[in-house]
């Protein structure tokens, strides 16, 4: 519930709501008293991650929803104590290699052809593609992983996934979360200010 700011009349004595430019008993002008901001409404995060994937923090808890139809998964902030971005080549690409066993031991050349060229594209995907997750480490010293799925890297996938990285990171470490990047290196939150503001 906000706080309702009051002022006293300089003429009767009655206390009056803030804001308003005469009293209302004497009708005797106001002085002016500093309103409080109202609370920001809406989620402070939202982000879509393609694929049906969308993460969205509001009233104080980060809600990740992996496809419309599933229920989501929810973690309140006050329980997360850090958030790291985790990316790994795309190994599972690498089982196509096993055609290359294939291609060496028949003697057909469309079958070799077809199992080379097979297991060359898994080595290639491995390469060029990345396998994104966020880690969310819980003051019960459990983790929670949400997978954000795979990306060609310098795709225009990667760049939203980055992107939405970012935007995350930037707000939980305004809320005090430690945030740690792909090569696991901790960004901080800024240290709070005195209650008097900064020393000069």
């Amino acid at each position: 519930m906000p706080t309702e700011v009051l002022v006293m009349c300089p003429a009767c004595g009655h206390p009056q709501p803030a804001g308003g430019p005469r009293c209302g008993v004497c009708g005797a002008s106001l002085p002016e008293a500093p309103v409080p901001p109202a609370p920001p409404s809406g989620p402070f995060v939202s982000v879509d991650l393609g694929a049906g994937h969308s993460l969205v923090g509001e009233h104080g808890r980060l809600t990740y929803r992996i496809a419309p139809g599933l229920p989501p998964s929810v973690v309140e902030l006050a329980q997360l104590r850090a958030l790291t971005l985790e990316s790994r080549p795309f190994f599972e690409a690498l089982l196509l290699t096993a055609f290359g066993v294939l291609g060496v031991v028949d003697s057909t050349l469309a079958l070799k052809v077809v199992a080379f060229a097979l297991a060359g594209l898994g080595v290639l995907l491995a390469v060029v593609c990345q396998v994104r997750a966020l880690v969310l480490e819980m003051d019960s010293s459990a983790s929670v992983r949400w997978s954000l799925g795979l990306a060609r890297r310098g795709s225009e996938r990667d760049a939203k996934l980055l992107g939405a990285w970012r935007a995350l990171a930037q707000a939980l470490r305004a809320r005090n979360v430690v945030v740690r990047d792909a090569d696991g290196a901790a960004s901080l939150p800024p240290p709070s200010e005195p209650p008097d503001g900064p020393r000069a």
